[in-house]
């Protein structure tokens, strides 16, 4: 077990085991019967009704950061058991949603079998690209709690892939836990209420920042917006960390 800090620009952070986290979340989508297909992804198992309070506060803040009209293609990367899919969809012209877990994505592909304006593709966030997903272009991008689960290189991959399949005018939506101050990174730390080993990587806002720069701020990103997902303390229940989100344009 181990909660590891690091200070800003210190050389090589500890990385997390891939392979570990991708069984975390099969053993998510294992226990969805008992816990819910909400619960499975925004976790809370044992704290009454936050994971869903937490739900519909983050959809009421930051759907309308997307702007969508009805004639966006959107690209939903981590979309677990179809959380935000069920609320989008009806406001897209087309929606792809990814994700690394077989199991979460079997449940989220079932609930929209009739919707031939949405696709599912199992994929690892870091290999998206236009090939891997069929389709060459997007104009909205929703990527909700999936940085903390790569590793530097890996998300660095992934916001280059971003720039590659978004055009101009396209808006990326990250909502991010942060780290509150120096970067924590949890490596085989067991949650008792999670009841298994976890892998994350808690980053600070400085840190998410240099990251983007060489990726998608070079490539004519600009940050047009950013903020704190909950207004209610009692939603934030981490001393550490809390959740964040950033709007970038594409100009």
């Amino acid at each position: 077990m181990a909660r590891i800090t690091t200070a800003f620009g210190e050389a090589s952070p500890p990385e997390i085991d891939p392979e570990e986290v991708a069984a975390f979340f099969e053993d998510r989508a294992r226990r969805m019967n008992d816990v819910g297909p909400m619960r499975a992804v925004i976790y809370q198992d044992k704290q009454g009704d936050l994971a869903e309070r937490r739900d519909a506060a983050e959809v009421a803040r930051l759907l309308p950061l997307l702007r969508l009209d009805g004639r966006q293609a959107l690209l939903d990367i981590g979309c677990g058991t179809g959380r935000w899919s069920r609320r989008l969809v009806p406001l897209l012209a087309r929606y792809h949603g990814v994700d690394a877990s077989g199991g979460l994505l079997a449940y989220a592909r079932q609930q929209h079998r009739d919707d031939p304006h949405c696709r599912f593709t199992h994929l690892q966030a870091e290999q998206l690209s236009a090939e891997a997903l069929g389709e060459a272009s997007f104009d909205r991008v929703l990527c909700a709690g999936i940085c903390i689960y790569l590793n530097d290189p890996q998300l660095s991959e992934l916001f280059s892939a971003l720039a590659d399949i978004t055009g101009p005018g396209a808006l990326i939506l990250l909502r991010e836990p942060v780290a509150n101050r120096s970067r924590l990174t949890l490596k085989e730390h067991f949650s008792t209420e999670l009841e298994h080993d976890y892998h994350a990587i808690y980053r600070s806002v400085p840190e998410l920042m240099a990251l983007l720069q060489p990726t998608l701020l070079d490539a004519g990103f600009r940050v047009v917006g950013e903020g704190d997902v909950y207004e209610q303390d009692d939603l934030n229940n981490r001393a550490e960390t809390r959740q964040c989100w950033f709007v970038l344009e594409r100009t």
